[in-house]
């Protein structure tokens, strides 16, 4: 069955709470999506509505963020367990997983230990190095450290990356934000993301080569984050590799240019 909303589901993984949105399709090839970081389950939304009728959609709050428990460590082995922990707790045995960024990070980690889980990969605008442009600081004024109104936050959204549209940041930070007691605005994640995130002593390219799925790899065309030689090598040393570069695209490519990740998904996956 489709559903009109997502149902909300709770899952405890070795004392975490971890929250999912739950798109329905029972009987359907599961479809795992992992946000980047910062983000929250609600950020897949609208692509989650495009897959619905093909897969069964499971978008996760990864720790920390959107409505999951913060945590005392951030980084992909960490990660790892908890999407052990929530892959075996739904008995998923054969899936989809898509990531985007951190998360795109935490799914190659995943696929590179349990590829026996993962059907197929999608790797989305993050590589085993990052881009030396992604240190520079962001045009435009800084964030506040909170915001008046959801208005204030989307025009800010806008302002830095136009593609999506003001009226696609009018609702999805309308699912992004929380109030605190005081009325003012924050996001959706807890300050611990960004005070304990660490990074593993990690071969990331040697995890790349353990990826056995199918995997394919998107890049945004203006990304600042993942370097066009280096998503053509990952194709490569990938033991299934494929590359696609989403046009009029910065980072968060199923925002930017929705259609054509879709089209890359479809010629993909095969639905």
């Amino acid at each position: 069955m489709n559903r009109l909303r997502p149902l909300d589901r709770d899952l405890v993984v070795n004392g975490l709470r971890l929250h999912l949105l739950d798109w329905g399709g029972d009987g359907r090839t599961p479809l795992v999506l992992l946000h980047g970081f910062t983000g929250h389950a609600h950020a897949w939304d609208t692509l989650a509505i495009a897959l619905q009728p093909h897969f069964h959609v499971l978008a996760l709050d990864q720790r920390g963020h959107g409505d999951s428990d913060p945590a005392d460590v951030y980084n992909a082995v960490a990660a790892f367990d908890d999407i052990s922990g929530v892959v075996d707790q739904l008995g998923l045995t054969s899936f989809v997983l898509v990531g985007l960024s951190m998360g795109g990070r935490n799914a190659m980690y995943f696929a590179s230990r349990r590829p026996d889980l993962v059907r197929k990969l999608v790797v989305i605008d993050i590589g085993p190095e990052i881009s030396t442009r992604a240190t520079e600081a962001p045009a435009g004024p800084p964030e506040p450290d909170a915001w008046d109104s959801i208005e204030q936050a989307a025009q800010h959204l806008y302002h830095a990356n136009p593609y999506p549209g003001i009226h696609y940041y009018r609702w999805v930070v309308s699912h992004s934000l929380r109030a605190r007691p005081d009325g003012s605005l924050v996001w959706a994640w807890h300050p611990s993301v960004k005070e304990r995130r660490s990074q593993p002593d990690l071969d990331w390219w040697a995890v790349v080569r353990a990826i056995t799925p199918p995997t394919l790899v998107l890049r945004g065309e203006g990304s600042h984050v993942l370097d066009r030689e280096v998503a053509e090598r990952m194709a490569k040393e990938l033991p299934r590799g494929r590359f696609v570069e989403i046009p009029r695209a910065v980072h968060t490519l199923h925002e930017d240019n929705p259609e054509a990740v879709l089209a890359a998904l479809k010629g993909f996956l095969a639905f």
